[in-house]
């Protein structure tokens, strides 16, 4: 029976290895690393991202396609109706094609629920799978592009060993995936005087048509002076050039007073990850948006709960074990100030700005005067009960740089 069921593996494993594709040159690559193996571009490998979620191709998970076997296998049922993926353990994960829902032989939930279908290749998502099946999953936003690691108990690199060991392959891959400038206009004969132009030289300085202004006052305008009367020419007076637009990079942070998710789908509307801290002392209560802030891409922390630093730092052991529970991966990030913790070995992520009340301009213009005050990066703090939309908005807009999370010291 089960040799029936899965009889289009195989089959279908052969053909998806004939559609082997370079990623598509007007996008940014996101990178797929499999265990210790940055994985080369490819249709049946890329992953894409809808929706807030990371999604793979079903044949990320066959050893025929990829040369990693994590021990879990796929197949289309014979009427076309269902996806199962399956271990030789008994566990079962089934997405229902036709009613767009999921179910696991062990009852658990299974979020998001759905496949995604894109040119004739079935897209999964990667965090349920992951999840279900015991793998680790781990998300980076690397200078050159996203990167999704999965990896079981056969990895052998750490996280920053894999990454250094691949930055030259992704930096390769990122610049082959940019447009190519356009050749240059042949030069004017130097005897041909250049043409005045009727709108005017343009100043590196100016902001963008369609692009949020600072908040700035405005430059006087030219003053004109009349000619004399003996009509000797006059220097006329000229406003002064704007100054440079000045830019900042910020690291993101959240802390979970409330539902994450209009959080969560600010972020991904801008394409930024951030951590995301949940009380220490509430993380089973949190669990559903535990993982789905995980599975969407963030790194999440731990809030200390106690009023002497001895009882917060023991809320973060604790927490730290609950959170190894339910996302089977370690954390290091903590929102506090305790020496207690830091010299645990905890990550300590002290925001320098947080994100105040008021209307969305009052916002913009604190948030923008704190970063733009100070050397160096942001640590930008905001409340899950905040509403940051516009703020990431402008502030990406802005050209403002949205900076991947880090276990380093910030």
């Amino acid at each position: 029976m089960k040799k029936r069921l899965f009889s289009l593996l195989a089959a279908l494993a052969v053909a998806l290895g004939l559609l082997a594709l370079p990623a598509a040159a007007d996008e940014d690559p996101f990178f797929l690393a499999l265990n210790d193996v940055l994985v080369p571009a490819s249709a049946q490998t890329n992953p894409i991202q809808t929706g807030g979620w990371i999604y793979v191709p079903a044949s990320v998970f066959s050893n025929q396609v990829t040369g990693v076997n994590f021990g879990v296998f796929y197949g289309f049922t014979e009427d076309n109706t269902n996806l199962v993926f399956y271990n030789l353990s008994g566990k079962t994960l089934t997405f229902d094609l036709t009613g767009n829902t999921a179910s696991t032989s062990t009852g658990e939930s299974v979020m998001p629920g759905r496949v995604v279908w894109r040119g004739g290749t079935c897209y999964v998502p990667a965090y349920a799978l992951c999840s279900f099946f015991d793998l680790t999953y781990i998300y980076y936003n690397t200078e050159y592009g996203p990167l999704l690691r999965i990896k079981d108990g056969s990895a052998r690199l750490s996280d920053a060993a894999l990454l250094a060991m691949s930055d030259s392959a992704m930096r390769a891959r990122y610049n082959a995936a940019q447009p190519q400038p356009p050749a240059a206009a042949p030069e004017a004969p130097a005897s041909t005087p250049a043409a005045p132009s009727s709108s005017g030289g343009s100043s590196a300085a100016t902001r963008p048509t369609g692009t949020t202004v600072r908040p700035s006052t405005a430059a006087p305008a030219a003053a004109t002076v009349p000619a004399s009367a003996d009509q000797t020419p006059v220097q006329t007076e000229t406003a002064p050039a704007p100054e440079p637009v000045k830019t900042f990079s910020l690291y993101l942070g959240v802390k979970a007073n409330s539902d994450v998710t209009p959080a969560l789908d600010a972020l991904a509307a801008v394409n930024a990850a951030a951590v995301i801290f949940f009380p220490a002392d509430s993380l089973n209560a949190n669990a559903d948006q535990i993982r789905q802030a995980a599975g969407r891409g963030h790194r999440v922390g731990l809030s200390p709960v106690g009023d002497t630093p001895e009882k917060r730092l023991e809320s973060v052991r604790a927490g730290s074990r609950d959170l190894a529970r339910i996302l089977r991966q370690e954390t290091w990030f903590v929102l506090a100030t305790d020496r207690e913790i830091a010299d645990a070995g905890y990550l300590t992520w002290i925001p320098t700005a947080t994100v105040p009340a008021g209307t969305d301009e009052d916002v913009y213009r604190a948030v923008y005067a704190a970063g733009s005050g100070r050397t160096g990066d942001t640590r930008l703090l905001s409340g899950s009960d905040q509403s940051i939309a516009p703020l990431l908005r402008r502030l990406a807009m802005d050209g403002d740089t949205f900076l991947a999370t880090r276990e380093t010291k910030y």
